[in-house]
């Protein structure tokens, strides 16, 4: 009796079996790409049309199969694709039966119900330290660690949407606080989930029983990928019913999750996508799905209204665009003016060292003309060294050149964008100029003449007395040292006594000496006096007055020929709160042309070469600065006299010394 049930439970296992639907077991996979090499199994998670699908002949078709096909063909890789739902993807990581699972959400979170306990890697190709990791990576983990992880990829990108109840879809805004359908564990829910949390989510069993639900008014829209609940849409006869709203607002990036560690294939697979990607080769794959599926992604009115959009766009920018020029070209012809009008020279060139820029005073001073923008810097000024700021980096201020023929006073600064260094500016003043403004302005001619004069008398005086004792007269030269030494002593003592500012003093020292080796009588009021004004008044300011002031009637005289009789007077008062300075001269070469224009920057009576001009006019900007006056009194061919008031805030009264 045993032995004749045996048979028939034989028989009846078969039967259920066979008759059991055993999804991915009795299905056969397809195999594509490569026809050599080893067989990479594939598991494509269950997108539905167009992305992977079994067409009426029972062949695993769709985008999935053309990407993987195209893919293997382009890096010798053959894969055995099939398809399933995420339990069935779970269990054959488990049993170790796959390679890779292909649409799976990218990036991976790593608590993925998908790839429970096992550790996930994303991988990205922006990231250039992807090798090293990998490599790192690898020597770290043991073999039986490194089998357990997954290197995720980016795979493909799919448009997701929401489908409303009606003829017309509203605005996700509409949603808020409202039910939206999703389909149980799909991918579309997860994304929902991690993106949007102003609604609720209502599960259904499929993405056909979400859209009826929807129909049904069981929710106020349905997530789906888009493609998938077009189709469905369709195949229900729910066209009407059911709306997507559009352009599709939300973008799923499916990923390849490549499982067992195998980080070889996974940057094999993610150069090869990304390869395709480049050469348009997956916007083709892309294109024939979704082209039969769904023709037309805009509508004809919302291709109108983005062509008139894009016209309006287009007429502001091109408005925009013609005021941008014009106010550039202004901004261009203002800024060539400006540069033309600084009286320094200003030289730009590019990183080549080709020169951009060059304004008018450079020009003047390298006797260049304007044809130079755009030739090399170094073959039309000799000696600039252009090329050499620009592989150095480094600037070089205050450099005197000789370039062209011309003395400058040149600074060099390299122009720095980031870590590169794009051109360097150079800005260039005439030594000469700079020269003599400097004297001017500081006083250094004065205390420079003033010891030379004095150094040159002594020597001369020297040298008589040491010819008297050569000729052994030795009372005679005992007599010059005293007269004198007492004249000297006498001179200098009365000006040192009634001069309480040593500057001033000194300055008057040097000038009386320069007026004695000339043979100009040197006369000062013996009723001058002037007290150390230096808590209101600077020295070096009185300096200036006063050393240029006898400076320029000395240099009338000598113009006018050091003649007998010849002389210049000085004064200088300190009383009733004012400091008066009076420097007048018998040569009388002020005219009335020249009385007109004194104080003008540069200008200049002076027959000599040298730059000059510069005097008077800092004499008029100090004294103005200091609240006080200047005046002029002349009459051409008699004299020349100049007047200086200055306004002193004295604490208390400034004694004059009687003797």
């Amino acid at each position: 009796m045993t032995s004749g049930r045996l048979p028939l439970a034989v028989l009846l296992c078969f039967t259920l079996l066979f008759a059991l639907p055993a999804r991915g077991l009795g299905d056969p996979p397809r195999i594509v790409g490569s026809e050599r090499g080893r067989t990479y199994h594939v598991f494509c998670l269950d997108s539905g049309a167009p992305y992977i699908f079994r067409n009426g002949n029972g062949e695993i078709t769709g985008m999935y199969a053309d990407i993987f096909s195209a893919l293997g063909n382009r890096e010798g890789l053959k894969f055995s694709l099939s398809f399933g739902d995420e339990k069935e993807a779970r269990r054959n990581i488990h049993l170790g039966k796959i390679d890779a699972v292909a649409g799976s959400l990218y990036p991976t979170r790593p608590d993925s119900e998908l790839f429970g306990y096992l550790p996930v890697k994303n991988l990205d190709l922006d990231n250039r330290n992807l090798p090293t990791e990998l490599e790192l990576l690898t020597h770290r983990l043991s073999g039986k660690e490194l089998l357990s992880y997954v290197f995720t990829l980016p795979f493909l990108k799919e448009p997701a949407t929401v489908f409303f109840p009606g003829p017309e879809a509203a605005g996700t805004d509409t949603l808020r606080g409202k039910t939206v359908l999703v389909s149980a564990e799909s991918q579309e829910e997860r994304y929902l989930a991690e993106i949007l949390h102003f609604f609720s989510l209502r599960r259904e069993d499929s993405r056909r029983s979400a859209l009826s639900a929807l129909v049904e008014g069981k929710g106020h829209g349905a997530f789906l990928g888009a493609y998938q609940g077009i189709r469905l849409a369709g195949e229900m006869n729910r066209e009407r019913e059911i709306s997507p709203l559009r352009p599709f607002p939300y973008i799923l990036t499916k990923g390849i999750a490549v499982v067992k560690g195998q980080s070889s294939l996974a940057v094999q697979l993610l150069h090869g996508l990304e390869t395709m990607e480049k050469t348009g080769e997956l916007d083709k794959i892309r294109e024939l799905w979704v082209s039969e599926f769904e023709p037309s992604v805009f509508s004809l009115r919302q291709i109108w209204q983005a062509a008139g959009i894009a016209v309006i766009l287009l007429a502001a920018f091109l408005a925009w665009n013609m005021m941008l020029k014009r106010k550039v070209a202004l901004m261009v012809k203002e800024r060539e003016k400006i540069l033309d009008f600084i009286r320094d020279g200003i030289l730009a060139v590019d990183r080549d060292g080709k020169i951009t820029m060059i304004n008018r005073a450079a020009r003047t001073l390298l006797g260049l003309s304007p044809e130079v923008v755009g030739k090399e810097a170094d073959l039309c000024v000799p000696g600039l060294s252009a090329a050499m700021i620009l592989s150095g980096g480094r600037p070089v201020y205050n450099h005197q050149q000789n370039l062209n023929g011309a003395l400058l006073s040149c600074s060099k600064v390299p122009v720095i964008q980031g870590e590169r260094t794009v051109g360097a500016i150079i800005t260039m003043r005439d030594m000469s100029e700079l020269q003599a403004m400097a004297e001017e302005i500081t006083g250094v001619r004065t205390y420079v003449e003033s010891l030379r004069v004095q150094g040159h008398e002594f020597m001369n005086k020297l040298q008589a007395i040491s010819g008297l004792i050569q000729l052994k007269r030795y009372d005679r030269a005992i007599e010059f040292i005293a007269t004198e030494t007492d004249s000297r002593h006498s001179a200098n003592a009365f000006i040192a006594e009634r001069i309480k500012n040593a500057a001033v003093c000194g300055v008057l020292m040097g000038k009386a000496g320069r007026c004695r080796e000339l043979g100009i009588q040197f006369c000062l009021d013996p009723e001058s006096f002037c007290c150390d004004r230096g808590a209101e008044i600077n020295d070096r300011s009185l300096v200036i007055i006063v050393g240029n002031l006898l400076q320029n009637a000395i240099e009338a005289v000598e113009e006018n020929g050091v003649r007998p009789g010849a002389r210049i007077d000085f004064s200088i008062f300190d009383e009733s709160g004012h400091i008066l300075i009076s420097v007048s001269d018998n040569a009388g070469t002020l005219t009335h042309e020249g009385a007109s224009r004194l104080f003008e920057k540069g200008f200049t009576t002076k027959k000599k070469a040298e730059l000059s001009g510069f005097g008077l006019y800092n004499i008029k900007t100090i004294v103005d600065a200091l609240g006080g006056t200047i005046s002029a009194d002349y009459e051409t061919g008699s004299f020349s006299e100049f007047t200086v008031s200055l306004p002193v805030a004295a604490e208390g009264p400034c004694l004059k010394e009687v003797f």
